[in-house]
Protein backbone atom coordinates (compact mmCIF):
# COMPACT_ATOMS: atom_id res chain seq x y z
CA UNK A 1 0.00 0.00 0.00
CA UNK A 2 1.63 3.49 -1.00
CA UNK A 3 1.71 5.59 2.40
CA UNK A 4 1.23 8.65 0.82
CA UNK A 5 0.02 9.34 -2.31
CA UNK A 6 0.48 13.07 -2.75
CA UNK A 7 4.57 12.10 -2.02
CA UNK A 8 4.46 9.50 -4.76
CA UNK A 9 2.69 11.10 -7.44
CA UNK A 10 5.07 13.52 -7.12
CA UNK A 11 8.64 11.41 -7.63
CA UNK A 12 6.78 9.56 -9.93
CA UNK A 13 6.41 12.85 -12.08
CA UNK A 14 9.73 13.79 -11.31
CA UNK A 15 11.18 10.49 -12.46
CA UNK A 16 9.06 11.05 -15.85
CA UNK A 17 10.30 14.48 -16.42
CA UNK A 18 14.02 13.28 -16.75
CA UNK A 19 13.03 10.75 -19.04
CA UNK A 20 10.80 12.34 -21.67
CA UNK A 21 9.71 15.34 -22.96
CA UNK A 22 6.72 14.14 -25.22
CA UNK A 23 4.93 10.57 -24.31
CA UNK A 24 2.64 8.77 -26.66
CA UNK A 25 0.67 6.28 -24.28
CA UNK A 26 -1.59 3.91 -26.04
CA UNK A 27 -5.25 4.38 -24.06
CA UNK A 28 -7.15 1.05 -23.70
CA UNK A 29 -9.48 2.26 -21.20
CA UNK A 30 -8.40 0.14 -18.27
CA UNK A 31 -6.68 1.53 -14.88
CA UNK A 32 -3.24 1.21 -16.00
CA UNK A 33 -2.81 2.96 -19.04
CA UNK A 34 -5.29 5.30 -17.61
CA UNK A 35 -3.22 6.40 -14.41
CA UNK A 36 0.38 6.54 -17.18
CA UNK A 37 -1.67 8.83 -18.77
CA UNK A 38 -2.69 11.07 -15.82
CA UNK A 39 0.58 11.29 -14.49
CA UNK A 40 2.25 12.20 -17.68
CA UNK A 41 -0.03 14.63 -17.77
CA UNK A 42 0.41 16.08 -14.85
CA UNK A 43 4.87 15.20 -15.26
CA UNK A 44 4.66 16.92 -18.99
CA UNK A 45 1.71 19.24 -19.36
CA UNK A 46 -1.21 17.85 -21.27
CA UNK A 47 -0.14 19.30 -24.68
CA UNK A 48 2.96 16.84 -24.32
CA UNK A 49 0.99 14.02 -23.89
CA UNK A 50 -0.56 11.82 -27.10
CA UNK A 51 -3.22 9.08 -25.63
CA UNK A 52 -3.88 6.79 -28.80
CA UNK A 53 -7.17 4.66 -28.72
CA UNK A 54 -6.63 1.58 -30.76
CA UNK A 55 -9.74 -0.20 -31.52
CA UNK A 56 -9.52 -3.68 -33.09
CA UNK A 57 -13.54 -4.10 -33.76
CA UNK A 58 -17.04 -2.24 -32.80
CA UNK A 59 -17.22 -4.24 -28.95
CA UNK A 60 -13.92 -2.18 -28.83
CA UNK A 61 -14.94 1.20 -29.73
CA UNK A 62 -18.21 0.79 -28.12
CA UNK A 63 -16.39 -0.01 -24.62
CA UNK A 64 -12.59 0.24 -23.97
CA UNK A 65 -11.95 2.77 -26.26
CA UNK A 66 -15.42 5.02 -25.14
CA UNK A 67 -13.72 5.27 -21.81
CA UNK A 68 -10.43 5.97 -22.96
CA UNK A 69 -11.68 8.69 -25.41
CA UNK A 70 -13.68 10.08 -21.97
CA UNK A 71 -10.73 10.03 -19.72
CA UNK A 72 -8.45 11.97 -22.44
CA UNK A 73 -11.41 14.61 -23.16
CA UNK A 74 -11.67 14.83 -19.08
CA UNK A 75 -7.85 15.51 -18.50
CA UNK A 76 -7.36 17.62 -21.69
CA UNK A 77 -4.51 15.44 -23.63
CA UNK A 78 -4.02 15.13 -27.49
CA UNK A 79 -6.20 12.28 -28.60
CA UNK A 80 -6.57 10.42 -31.58
CA UNK A 81 -8.15 7.13 -32.33
CA UNK A 82 -6.26 4.74 -35.06
CA UNK A 83 -8.02 1.28 -35.37
CA UNK A 84 -6.02 -1.72 -35.54
CA UNK A 85 -8.59 -4.31 -37.18
CA UNK A 86 -6.89 -4.67 -40.65
CA UNK A 87 -3.51 -4.74 -39.41
CA UNK A 88 -3.95 -7.14 -36.72
CA UNK A 89 -6.16 -9.82 -39.65
CA UNK A 90 -3.31 -9.07 -42.03
CA UNK A 91 -0.83 -10.56 -39.51
CA UNK A 92 -2.84 -13.57 -38.31
CA UNK A 93 -2.86 -14.02 -42.21
CA UNK A 94 0.88 -14.32 -42.34
CA UNK A 95 1.79 -16.50 -38.96
CA UNK A 96 0.15 -19.74 -39.53
CA UNK A 97 2.04 -22.37 -40.97
CA UNK A 98 -0.74 -24.33 -42.91
CA UNK A 99 -4.00 -23.44 -42.09
CA UNK A 100 -5.13 -20.17 -40.71
CA UNK A 101 -8.03 -21.53 -38.34
CA UNK A 102 -4.50 -23.38 -36.41
CA UNK A 103 -4.26 -20.24 -34.39
CA UNK A 104 -5.01 -19.90 -31.08
CA UNK A 105 -7.31 -16.78 -29.57
CA UNK A 106 -4.02 -15.91 -27.75
CA UNK A 107 -1.58 -15.82 -31.26
CA UNK A 108 -4.19 -14.17 -32.62
CA UNK A 109 -5.07 -11.63 -29.75
CA UNK A 110 -1.11 -11.01 -29.36
CA UNK A 111 -1.45 -9.41 -32.64
CA UNK A 112 -3.37 -7.25 -31.79
CA UNK A 113 -1.11 -5.70 -29.04
CA UNK A 114 2.22 -5.98 -31.31
CA UNK A 115 0.19 -4.15 -33.91
CA UNK A 116 -0.74 -1.32 -31.58
CA UNK A 117 2.84 -1.01 -30.96
CA UNK A 118 3.90 -0.63 -34.12
CA UNK A 119 1.19 2.06 -34.30
CA UNK A 120 2.78 3.94 -31.51
CA UNK A 121 6.48 3.66 -32.36
CA UNK A 122 5.34 5.14 -35.60
CA UNK A 123 3.85 7.86 -34.13
CA UNK A 124 7.04 8.72 -31.42
CA UNK A 125 8.81 8.64 -34.70
CA UNK A 126 6.59 11.27 -36.57
CA UNK A 127 6.57 13.12 -33.77
CA UNK A 128 10.37 13.05 -33.14
CA UNK A 129 10.50 14.40 -37.14
CA UNK A 130 8.48 17.12 -36.02
CA UNK A 131 10.01 18.20 -32.69
CA UNK A 132 13.68 17.22 -33.35
CA UNK A 133 14.96 19.07 -30.24
CA UNK A 134 12.46 17.38 -27.51
CA UNK A 135 12.77 13.90 -26.59
CA UNK A 136 9.61 11.59 -27.44
CA UNK A 137 9.22 8.13 -25.44
CA UNK A 138 7.02 5.58 -25.87
CA UNK A 139 5.17 5.00 -22.54
CA UNK A 140 4.05 1.44 -20.88
CA UNK A 141 1.63 0.78 -19.06
CA UNK A 142 2.20 -2.47 -16.87
CA UNK A 143 2.58 -3.06 -13.57
CA UNK A 144 3.83 -5.04 -11.19
CA UNK A 145 0.88 -7.85 -10.77
CA UNK A 146 1.06 -8.35 -14.48
CA UNK A 147 4.94 -7.71 -15.20
CA UNK A 148 5.78 -10.55 -12.48
CA UNK A 149 3.96 -12.95 -14.18
CA UNK A 150 4.71 -11.80 -17.18
CA UNK A 151 0.52 -11.34 -18.47
CA UNK A 152 1.56 -9.52 -21.51
CA UNK A 153 2.65 -9.43 -25.07
CA UNK A 154 6.13 -10.03 -26.02
CA UNK A 155 6.50 -7.08 -28.95
CA UNK A 156 3.20 -5.51 -27.64
CA UNK A 157 2.48 -3.96 -24.68
CA UNK A 158 5.64 -5.56 -22.98
CA UNK A 159 7.56 -3.02 -24.75
CA UNK A 160 8.33 0.35 -24.51
CA UNK A 161 11.09 3.15 -23.88
CA UNK A 162 10.22 3.05 -19.91
CA UNK A 163 7.45 1.86 -17.32
CA UNK A 164 6.14 4.52 -14.78
CA UNK A 165 4.34 2.15 -12.55
CA UNK A 166 5.99 -0.89 -12.85
CA UNK A 167 6.48 -1.27 -9.70
CA UNK A 168 3.20 -0.72 -8.17
CA UNK A 169 0.99 -3.37 -7.82
CA UNK A 170 -2.49 -3.62 -9.29
CA UNK A 171 -4.06 -2.57 -6.26
CA UNK A 172 -1.66 0.76 -5.73
CA UNK A 173 -2.65 1.59 -9.20
CA UNK A 174 -6.79 1.74 -8.28
CA UNK A 175 -4.94 3.68 -4.84
CA UNK A 176 -3.79 6.46 -7.16
CA UNK A 177 -6.50 6.43 -9.50
CA UNK A 178 -8.63 6.89 -5.84
CA UNK A 179 -6.40 9.46 -5.11
CA UNK A 180 -6.75 11.55 -8.33
CA UNK A 181 -10.77 11.06 -8.08
CA UNK A 182 -11.06 12.43 -5.05
CA UNK A 183 -8.67 15.15 -6.11
CA UNK A 184 -11.85 15.85 -8.64
CA UNK A 185 -8.99 15.28 -11.46
CA UNK A 186 -11.55 12.05 -13.15
CA UNK A 187 -14.61 10.55 -11.98
CA UNK A 188 -15.41 7.23 -11.26
CA UNK A 189 -16.61 6.37 -14.20
CA UNK A 190 -13.14 6.58 -15.59
CA UNK A 191 -11.81 4.06 -13.60
CA UNK A 192 -12.32 0.55 -15.04
CA UNK A 193 -12.67 -2.05 -12.29
CA UNK A 194 -12.67 -5.12 -14.05
CA UNK A 195 -9.31 -5.57 -15.51
CA UNK A 196 -9.32 -6.80 -19.16
CA UNK A 197 -6.31 -7.32 -21.83
CA UNK A 198 -9.33 -7.22 -24.38
CA UNK A 199 -7.54 -9.19 -26.68
CA UNK A 200 -10.34 -11.94 -27.43
CA UNK A 201 -14.08 -11.76 -26.93
CA UNK A 202 -15.07 -11.62 -23.75
CA UNK A 203 -11.79 -11.98 -21.80
CA UNK A 204 -11.68 -10.27 -18.27
CA UNK A 205 -7.67 -11.09 -16.29
CA UNK A 206 -9.51 -13.10 -13.63
CA UNK A 207 -11.22 -15.16 -16.25
CA UNK A 208 -7.71 -15.70 -17.81
CA UNK A 209 -5.66 -16.12 -14.60
CA UNK A 210 -8.23 -17.97 -12.45
CA UNK A 211 -7.37 -15.80 -9.76
CA UNK A 212 -8.05 -12.27 -8.42
CA UNK A 213 -5.21 -9.73 -8.29
CA UNK A 214 -5.41 -9.14 -4.93
CA UNK A 215 -4.95 -13.38 -4.03
CA UNK A 216 -1.68 -13.00 -6.22
CA UNK A 217 -0.48 -9.51 -4.53
CA UNK A 218 0.08 -11.90 -1.95
CA UNK A 219 1.68 -14.57 -3.71
CA UNK A 220 4.28 -12.16 -5.29
CA UNK A 221 4.92 -10.55 -2.69
CA UNK A 222 5.93 -13.56 -0.89
CA UNK A 223 8.34 -14.42 -3.93
CA UNK A 224 10.19 -10.88 -4.19
CA UNK A 225 10.53 -11.19 -0.41
CA UNK A 226 12.08 -14.91 -0.59
CA UNK A 227 13.04 -15.08 -4.24
CA UNK A 228 16.67 -16.31 -3.41
CA UNK A 229 15.35 -19.46 -1.82
CA UNK A 230 12.24 -20.28 -3.58
CA UNK A 231 13.70 -23.39 -4.31
CA UNK A 232 13.70 -24.28 -0.61
CA UNK A 233 10.47 -22.95 0.52
CA UNK A 234 7.07 -25.30 0.47
CA UNK A 235 4.37 -23.00 -1.27
CA UNK A 236 0.49 -22.63 -1.20
CA UNK A 237 -1.70 -23.53 -5.10
CA UNK A 238 -1.61 -19.30 -5.49
CA UNK A 239 1.64 -18.45 -4.44
CA UNK A 240 3.28 -21.65 -6.53
CA UNK A 241 1.11 -20.37 -9.61
CA UNK A 242 2.42 -17.24 -9.51
CA UNK A 243 5.82 -18.53 -9.00
CA UNK A 244 5.98 -21.19 -12.05
CA UNK A 245 4.33 -18.10 -14.43
CA UNK A 246 7.27 -16.03 -13.51
CA UNK A 247 9.62 -18.32 -14.25
CA UNK A 248 8.26 -19.12 -17.09
CA UNK A 249 7.23 -15.87 -18.33
CA UNK A 250 10.34 -13.65 -17.03
CA UNK A 251 12.32 -13.88 -20.93
CA UNK A 252 9.46 -11.31 -21.69
CA UNK A 253 11.24 -8.62 -19.32
CA UNK A 254 14.78 -9.03 -20.11
CA UNK A 255 17.32 -7.88 -22.51
CA UNK A 256 17.80 -10.55 -25.22
CA UNK A 257 20.99 -13.06 -24.54
CA UNK A 258 23.49 -12.30 -27.13
CA UNK A 259 26.13 -15.00 -27.50
CA UNK A 260 29.70 -14.32 -26.68
CA UNK A 261 31.93 -14.67 -29.98
CA UNK A 262 34.56 -12.07 -29.81
CA UNK A 263 36.71 -15.41 -28.24
CA UNK A 264 36.70 -16.72 -31.42
CA UNK A 265 37.38 -14.26 -33.53
CA UNK A 266 40.56 -12.15 -34.32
Amino acid sequence: MISDCSKMVQHITTEIKKLTDIAVVGLSGGADSSLTAILCSRALGKTSVYGISMPYNDVDIQTFNARSTQLAERIGINHRVRPVGAIADAINQQIHIDNPLELTDTNKGNARSRARMCILYGIAHNLASRFPDRRVRVIGTGNLSEDFIGYDTKGGDALADFFPIGELFKSEVYQLLDYFRDQNVIEEAHIDRIPSAGLENNQTDEKDLGHTYNDMEKGIRYCLAHKNRMHEQTLDPITSFVWQRHLAQKHKHEAPPVLSLRALCK
